[in-house]
């Protein structure tokens, strides 16, 4: 594999393929393949599987290795790379109990607008040390939702958190860096904002939402991250009928341009690995038509 996938795409949404790459892979799940924890190990794990891109998160990442270090770690593996960092409410939910934050929202919303712009002057920050790197893709990560809906209101997010993201897409569209945004949950509501906000890339649960559905209506707008159900990783037995769900689910996301093939949910168990690894079998096999 060699580096420059990323770009083609980014160039390209609309072009029929997909390139592989896992978000979110859980320690347990390296520690399980023999690799390490931190950039190395996702790298070698991304090696392993046959993945074409590999995800590092902030802060882990810098944590690891000299930041700088990123890209050279990846392309020498024959990877491209993406990297993912918390959004504004995604800190606070990992600082505060997610059932404070949003009596907060009802009890005083200029007080929960203060907490998130706080949150989102600090992941700037961040994005100002990224300045000099070679990085195409940036994912926000920020659960929104669960699968009966969103936890506040559209007017919330967009009075609360959709002027913060529109800083800060600018920010990143000027400088040649494709944004991306990720949420669990059913956020459909959310989806017309923030395409129009700029985002490119949308990582999506398809349990949750209609992805075909979604990159039908915006086109080259929209590029997908995921395509592959929680179940189709979980299941005993990978049967027949599965087989044909995920050939089906796949192709049709494929021929619309603009996939990179990942589980939404991310590996947080190593019971899933056999079967992604199937998964990235089937694809190579319908590749192969």
């Amino acid at each position: 594999m060699e580096p420059g996938k990323l770009s083609r795409l980014i160039a390209d949404p609309l072009r029929p393929g997909l390139l592989k790459g896992e978000v979110w892979i859980s320690p347990e799940v390296l520690a399980a393949t023999g690799c390490e924890p931190g950039p190395r190990g996702l790298v070698g794990f991304a090696s392993a599987l046959g993945a074409d891109i590999c995800f590092f998160h902030w802060p882990a990442a810098a944590l690891a290795v000299d930041f700088k270090d990123l890209a050279a770690i990846a392309r020498d593996a024959g990877l491209d790379w993406g990297l993912t960092i918390d959004g504004p409410f995604q800190r606070l939910t990992t600082q505060r109990n997610l059932l404070d934050i949003l009596q907060e929202v009802g009890r005083d919303l200029a007080g929960f607008q203060s907490l998130l712009a706080r949150e989102m002057e600090e992941i700037k920050e961040v994005v100002d040390l990224i300045r000099e790197l070679e990085i195409e893709l940036l994912v926000i990560g920020e659960d929104l939702g669960y699968a009966g809906g969103l936890y506040f209101s559209p007017s919330v997010f967009r009075a609360c958190l959709l002027p913060l993201y529109e800083v800060l897409v600018k920010e990143l569209s000027g400088r040649g860096i494709a944004p991306g945004w990720h949420s669990d949950g059913n956020v459909e509501p959310l989806l017309p904002d923030l395409v129009a906000c700029g985002f490119r890339f949308f990582s999506l649960e398809p349990e949750c939402v209609d992805l075909a559905g979604f990159k039908q209506a915006y086109g080259s707008q929209v590029s997908l991250i995921g395509g592959i159900r929680v179940d189709w990783l979980a299941a005993r037995e990978f049967n027949p009928e599965m087989q044909a769900a995920c050939r089906r689910e796949i192709s049709t996301l494929a021929a619309a341009g603009g996939l990179i093939l990942a589980s939404s949910c991310g590996l947080y168990h190593p019971r899933f690995l056999p079967n992604l690894s199937r998964i990235y079998r089937l694809v190579e096999e319908m590749a192969q038509g």
